[in-house]
């Protein structure tokens, strides 16, 4: 996180405080938990917490400005129908394995999904009329065209005889290369530093590529064989948890730059038992804490608190944002060892099997 709010919008930097004041206001009890009593308040985990926050409800934000379209709107520039043929076939594959993501991660998908009734023996006919924004359609082209993320949805990455130790560090060198692309693009403007930033946040959430060589790299300078599954699934994965302040709440775990910082908390060999349990529960009430956020929380006129910051924010101020906190700082360009991937295929076969 850039510690100067300087690179923040005035409204932007309102709009945060907001937050942060916000949070200054919960119970007692829940407050003193998660952040600690009057007086000695950890204030990096407030800001930390705020900045989650602040992620959701930009996200949220620029996703209900990003205009749908159909499918062939796409297409345009498009005159070989062998190209608009392709593009189909790449919209039935991620399809398909959107609705495998969705059920794999609980099973319980909302009747309103789009992925809930979807038969691919009819999936031709309902792309004439399939709508999507242009993340929709960036993230999708992603999945398709880069071989990680095939391997990962395909669950051929766990498996040396599918995806050889050369082949692993090939692939693993487009994604780099990929990511820096985005770096490049998110310095060209306000909407390319937000969609950009998104994109990789986006990417990172649902495959934890930089989390996952973080923590190999523990594991193999630690000589770390095994972890603690639930930390694991907690951290990157769908999530049922019963917080001790009343409710029960499913969620997807999104910290993408947090679960970097509390993994030696968590994973590394020197963290004991109590230390790891004691992390593992301030987690699970964070999650709650940002859930209620993205969900539930409104402001005194009646609105979710999502929906008053959408209204008052703009582009320039979601941009600044990302100047202030950098979802890139956690990429970096890797180096392989033959331990080191197979920690990272034990990493990712830990998660797809759950």
């Amino acid at each position: 996180m850039n510690n100067s709010f300087s690179v923040l919008t005035d409204k932007m930097q309102m709009l945060y405080m907001d937050i942060v004041a916000s949070l200054g206001q919960l119970p007692e009890e829940q407050k003193g938990f998660i952040f600690g009593y009057e007086g000695e308040e950890d204030y990096d985990w407030i800001h930390a917490v705020a900045c989650y926050i602040a992620l959701e409800f930009v996200k949220y934000s620029f996703d209900y400005s990003d205009p749908q379209f159909p499918l062939r709107h796409f297409l345009q520039d498009v005159d070989d129908d062998s190209e608009r043929m392709l593009q189909q076939r790449i919209m039935q594959y991620v399809l398909k394995y959107k609705k495998q993501e969705i059920e794999m991660k609980g099973g319980d998908i909302s009747p309103n999904d789009k992925f809930a009734n979807l038969n691919m023996d009819e999936i031709d006919s309902k792309l004439k009329g399939y709508r999507i924004t242009e993340m929709n359609y960036f993230e999708q082209q992603n999945i398709h065209d880069l071989e990680i993320i095939k391997s990962i949805v395909e669950r051929r990455i766990v498996s040396s005889k599918k995806v050889s130790n050369a082949r692993f560090v090939e692939i693993m060198e487009q994604y780099d290369e990929f990511v820096e692309s985005l770096i490049e693009r998110s310095k060209k403007s306000d909407k390319d530093m937000v969609f950009a930033s998104l994109a990789f946040f986006t990417l990172e959430w649902h495959y934890p590529i930089e989390f996952f060589y973080f923590l190999a790299n523990i594991m193999e300078e630690e000589r770390i064989d095994a972890i603690d599954q639930d930390a694991l699934v907690l951290l990157c994965g769908y999530v049922n948890i019963e917080s001790r302040f009343g409710g029960w709440f499913s969620t997807e775990s999104r910290m993408v730059k947090g679960r970097i910082l509390v993994s030696p908390l968590l994973f590394g060999r020197e963290a004991d038992r109590f230390s790891r349990e004691t992390m593992k529960d301030l987690l699970k009430e964070i999650l709650v804490l940002i859930t209620k956020y993205t969900e539930v929380v409104e402001v005194e006129d009646g609105r979710l608190y999502k929906d008053w910051f959408r209204e008052e924010s703009s582009l320039p101020d979601w941009s600044s944002f990302f100047r202030f906190y950098d979802v890139f700082a956690i990429w970096q360009r890797k180096e392989w060892t033959p331990k080191r991937i197979q920690k990272m295929r034990y990493l990712f076969e830990s998660t797809l099997s759950k």
